[in-house]
């Protein structure tokens, strides 16, 4: 399938023969001509010989592609224009093209008037073209010669192309000099009854030689001219002054035409296109470098080299001639090849370092023990600038000629030029060495930045370390060697000469050092110092941008290059971003996230989209986007495809503030509000025919409106609302240019497609992080999922949204009983005779965990408002606090249920043993297993501080730290799965317990009350200890939320979830803070308890204050 028979019976060429499996794969590579189903070559496409082409078309598909596009795509600016340009499509079992069905379509639009020809039926859109002639029509009339008395007229547009010749040269009749399919118009003058001509072009005109039959071409022309040669026409160029105002309007009614197959979208008749003048690329300049002209003789004797002459001696004036040769040749007239490796490289970056300098070496190595680096070259990468360059290399080995018996490689080493960090290495092996030449071409993938760089273990990196490549971890890797050190092991030492505040990271073979310089350094050594940049700043960057000095390999005019901070563009970084300021109408319902979809017209080209995202501040109903590429017009997408137009300009001004409200006459309707359901259904080719129809009946209050391919604008045209519509996709993948750093299926978008310098990554639900790496499910219900988004820093607590203000009405509440319900539990339960049992024993642990429950809770909460309000920002702090507290937290929590479950399980024991129960045994017993609680509890536990650690997430309204538990997939599984445990099981033995205890006690009263049955004795007994029931079920009740919330929802998926969240979070808290209310209050034995401790503490207090008053 390349046209060459390379097979005897030419099977190659037969697609019938192919093997099935390679098929598919094969044609990808082959163009289809669709009309005769035949593949070609890509060699043959547009190589001015038309393969495709049938006798009846008048365009070739291989060859005039854009015809071939307009043939197959249905564009909305060519619909109903008067000429077909769609291959017939079958629908519903007539064929339809572009020209079908055009009754509801307006022809004269701003895509119609006064191209030339007509695509009205009566030529409505060129009336009023001709200014050129002192005959003045109004405005429902055609200009045209009359045939009987040669003199312009006017002619209504209801008898042009009526089927009768009323003009001379049938002007008002064009379809009689056109075909179907047709796109260049060059015989447009029709002679009336004329054969073998029936129509000529206007280059036939006035040329003293009648090509009609009647002489039509000439009876209009000046008689008896002899300002004009016999060999040319009155049509032709040189021949404008002279014209008289027929022939002058004939020669441009009849000129040359061309039907433009592509129309682009555009805003008005005169497309504007933008002159880009904010970017800071610079591009290398060879083509405009000055070429020294040399004698045919020189360049024969130096071959590709240059011919020097060379003064040896100024007086004598003795000279002698030297070649100058290119890397790739040697010798004294360059007449040798050198073995060489020829290298084109191209470079990708992921999003993240777009606007990160990085060092590149690329060095020539062997496999020798000394691991010789044979020639090496150096320069920087800068995305933005050289994210379209292919670097072209010369590598050369040190010896000539190479030593055949050694494997070689080419090896890429990255740093970061202004940090010098290292970023990874990359080995390419250089296979068939005895080749003299290496044509060499590779994509090279940058390391993404905190990428870890793969480390090793070799034993024999004595004074190194071993490093893997990033593009072969697996089986390669190598020795990083300490400064002064080389070699396959880092085992031969060098001086290094590389400058104090450089890198150096090898020796080449003749012993000079390889040095990184720093940025504002250069040389083999780096020790020229570039002062480019410590020059005054309103020379080189403003507004803080970051200077870099030009690279040594680049030529060109500039001397230094711009990074630019987020606001600013510019060579200099001297134009200040687009700031829009979008306000929205209250009744407008906001998502809690938005896409900005910019578009950018562009003359002969189609529209030029970028996408944004935006977070909408939770108390604000504004936002603030600022933004640096040329856009004419913006489009506001809220969740589920609700689309807002918010700009529309037909020039591009920089440097603007835009303040938009956005109103719900903005909104772009869908064309199921518009149209009905049947309608909707029909073929696109059907239905945008109609698309007029909504702007014209709705008026002023429709903006726009869209469909599943389509947005469409209305415009007013005249005496006339239009619509103007272009390719949407709704559904566009967003992958920065397949450079995406956004994960867990997050969307990359980028400012722009060409060089862009900053992205940024919307997340799934449930992900979160400037790189969408970090679950919300993995908070484990912490408070800072629920509450951080809502704080806002640098507003007083009294500003605050209300979610934050009744959480701290909630926590302030919950502090408060959780202080008194676990002080008076302590006072109660701190009492030898009740500690006599190991029931006291545990209730006593329960009141100590309530009250660190009560402070943890405290400290959590005023910290985490603390730390997002920006005024706690101690990293060691923050960072404490995240590892222990809500660590802590757990810890009490789990061992409160377990401690109220034990208490149960002593109670019924004690019913089950009566009389044989042994007090000492049962508190020895409890020590025992509050200290086993203890230690399964923390053990279970213990990996929750490990995977907790602190992130900083940054955007364009604020800065704020997170702190975030990160489980692997299977340590989630076994964190639900201790989760449940520690909920579920002392909630099955709180129940048990109490069953048998309750039937425990109604057997033992059946038993001495014979006269009563054994069911109302139950009945009697419920009734009677009916606490031991209500105080399980309740504590289960208000911690089922907590397990529920854990379960089925898996994570907060939006903020706008937050209430739902802390009611469940909080409700969680309320069981240990209950502890004197379903334990004390219930008993009378522990109340007569705490009545004695607190006259005992009371007493106490008294004669401390006697004593102190007498002292």
């Amino acid at each position: 399938m390349d046209i060459r028979d390379d097979c005897p019976h030419k099977d190659d060429e037969n697609i019938t023969h192919i093997n099935r499996g390679n098929l598919t794969e094969l044609l990808k590579h082959h163009f289809k001509c669709e009309i005769t189903g035949t593949y070609l070559h890509q060699s043959l496409v547009r190589n001015d010989i038309c393969e495709c082409k049938l006798e009846d078309q008048h365009w070739c598909e291989d060859e005039d592609l854009h015809i071939n596009y307009a043939r197959k795509n249905i564009s909305f600016q060519t619909i109903c224009d008067g000429f077909t340009e769609l291959i017939p499509i079958t629908i519903e079992g007539q064929n339809e093209t572009d020209e079908t069905e055009c009754e509801q379509w307006s022809c004269k639009n701003i895509y119609t008037p006064c191209d030339g020809l007509w695509n009205c039926p009566h030529g409505e859109d060129e009336v009023g073209c001709d200014l050129s002639s002192s005959l003045n029509c109004s405005s429902d009339c055609h200009k045209c010669v009359s045939p009987d008395t040669n003199e312009l007229i006017c002619l209504p547009v209801k008898q042009a192309n009526d089927g009768k010749i009323d003009c001379l040269g049938a002007t008002d009749e064009p379809t009689l000099c056109q075909e179907k399919y047709q796109v260049n118009f060059y015989y447009n003058f029709y002679c009336i009854n004329s054969s073998p001509y029936k129509c000529i072009g206007h280059q036939s005109l006035c040329d003293n030689g009648a090509f009609c039959d009647h002489g039509d071409d000439e009876k209009f022309c000046v008689k008896n001219r002899t300002d004009i040669s016999i060999v040319d026409n009155i049509c032709h160029s040189s021949y404008v002054s002279i014209r008289s105002e027929v022939e002058q309007f004939l020669c441009h009614e009849t000129k040359y035409k061309v039907k433009q197959q592509r129309k682009y979208f555009s805003l008005d008749e005169m497309s504007k296109p933008v002159e880009d003048q904010t970017k800071n690329i610079i591009k290398p300049i060879f083509s405009n470098l000055p070429r020294m002209e040399m004698p045919h003789q020189h360049e024969l004797r130096c071959h590709r080299g240059f011919d020097l002459r060379i003064w040896l001696n100024n007086e004598k004036n003795l000279t002698t001639n030297a070649c100058l040769c290119p890397p790739s040749f040697y010798g004294n007239m360059c007449q040798y090849q050198n073995q060489r490796v020829s290298l084109t490289i191209k470079f990708q970056v992921v999003s993240d370092s777009w606007s990160t300098l990085f060092a590149i070496i690329i060095s020539l190595i062997d496999d020798s023990e000394e691991r010789t680096i044979h020639s090496y070259e150096q320069f920087t990468y800068l995305a933005t600038r050289d994210c379209k360059i292919k670097f072209n290399i010369y590598l050369l080995y040190s010896t000539r000629p190479k030593n055949e018996s050694k494997n070689y490689a080419i090896q890429i080493d990255i740093y970061e030029k202004i940090s010098l960090i290292y970023r990874g290495s990359l080995l390419f092996p250089i296979i068939f060495p005895f080749l003299p030449v290496h044509r060499l071409v590779y994509i090279v993938d940058i390391p993404r930045i905190n990428e870890d760089i793969q480390s090793c273990s070799n034993s024999q990196c004595i004074r190194g370390k071993c490093v893997k490549y990033s593009n072969n971890p697996k089986n390669g890797s190598f020795c990083q060697c300490k400064p002064g050190w080389s070699g396959r092991y880092c085992t031969i030492q060098h001086t290094c000469t590389c400058s104090s505040d450089s890198i150096c990271i090898d020796v080449l073979a003749n012993n000079r050092s390889v040095c990184v310089c720093p940025i504002n350094k250069f040389g083999d050594r780096c020790l020229l110092v570039n002062t480019i940049c410590q020059m005054d700043k309103n020379f080189t960057c403003q507004h803080g941008g970051q200077c870099i000095p030009a690279d040594e390999y680049m030529i060109s005019a500039r001397k230094f290059i711009c990074i630019c901070p987020k606001g600013y563009i510019g060579d200099r970084c001297e134009i200040v971003d687009n700031k829009i300021i979008l306000s929205f109408q209250k009744s407008i319902v906001l998502s809690q996230s938005i896409f900005i979809h910019f578009i950018q017209v562009i003359n002969n080209s189609a529209p030029m989209r970028t996408t944004t995202f935006r977070t909408i501040p939770l108390t604000k109903s504004s936002l603030v986007v600022y933004w640096s590429q040329p856009f004419h017009l913006v489009f506001i997408e809220l969740l589920n495809k609700i689309y807002y137009l918010a700009v529309i300009q037909k020039t591009y001004e920089r440097s603007t503030i835009i303040n938009k409200m956005i109103n719900p006459t903005d909104r772009c309707q869908h064309i199921n509000e518009l149209f009905n359901g049947t309608f909707v259904q029909m073929h696109v080719l059907r239905r945008i025919k109609y698309y007029h129809l909504p702007c014209r009946n709705y008026s002023s209050n429709l903006s726009c409106f869209y469909d599943d391919l389509h947005i469409c604008l209305c415009y007013d045209y005249g005496n006339q609302r239009l619509a103007n519509c272009f390719d949407f996709n709704h559904n566009m993948k967003f992958e920065c240019l397949g450079q995406s750093v956004c994960e867990n299926a997050g969307e990359c978008f980028q400012d722009t497609s060409d060089c862009p310098q900053r992205s940024m990554c919307i997340c799934p639900a449930c992900f979160y992080g400037t790189r969408c790496q970090f679950s919300s499910s993995g908070f484990g219900l912490s408070l800072d999922s629920i509450l951080a988004y809502h704080i806002q820093p640098h507003i007083n607590l009294i500003h605050q949204p209300n979610i934050v203000k009744i959480c701290f009405a909630l926590t302030t509440i919950l502090m408060v009983a959780g202080f008194i319900n676990g002080t008076l539990a302590l006072i109660t339960f701190n009492n030898k005779i009740i500690c006599e049992v190991g029931c006291g024993l545990y209730l006593l642990g329960s009141s100590i965990t309530t009250l660190l429950i009560t402070i943890l809770f405290g400290l959590k909460f005023w910290i985490l408002v603390l730390a997002q309000m920006a005024i706690i920002s101690n990293r060691l702090f923050l960072q404490i606090q995240c590892i222990s507290l809500d660590f802590l937290l757990r810890i009490c929590l789990n061992m409160d249920q377990w401690l109220n479950a034990c208490v149960a399980i002593e109670r019924a024991i004690t019913i089950i043993k009566a009389t044989h129960f042994h007090k000492d045994k049962s508190r020895k017993l409890a020590k025992l297993a509050i200290a086993i609680l203890l230690i399964v509890i923390i053990g279970t536990s213990i990996y929750d501080p490990f995977y907790r650690r602190l992130i900083d997430e940054e955007n364009e309204d604020d800065k704020r730290v997170w702190c975030i538990v990160t489980y692997p997939s299977s340590l989630q599984i076994f964190n639900s799965i201790i989760h449940t445990f520690h909920f579920l099981t002392p909630f099955v033995i709180n129940l048990i317990s109490a069953v048998i205890l309750i039937a425990k006690k109604s057997r033992q009263r059946s038993n001495l009350q014979i006269n009563r049955s054994f069911k109302e004795l139950l009945k009697e007994q419920i009734r009677q200890h009916k606490h031991l029931f209500t105080a399980p079920v309740a504590l289960v009740i208000l911690a089922l939320p907590r397990l529920i919330l854990l379960f089925i929802s898996k994570c907060m998926k939006s903020t706008n979830d937050a209430w739902l969240f802390l009611v469940g979070y909080l409700i969680s808290f309320i069981p240990p803070m209950l502890t004197f209310l379903v334990f004390v209050l219930p008993s009378k034995f522990y109340k007569k308890q705490l009545h004695k401790s607190l006259v005992a503490y009371r007493t106490k207090i008294q004669r401390r204050l006697k004593y102190i008053k007498y002292k």
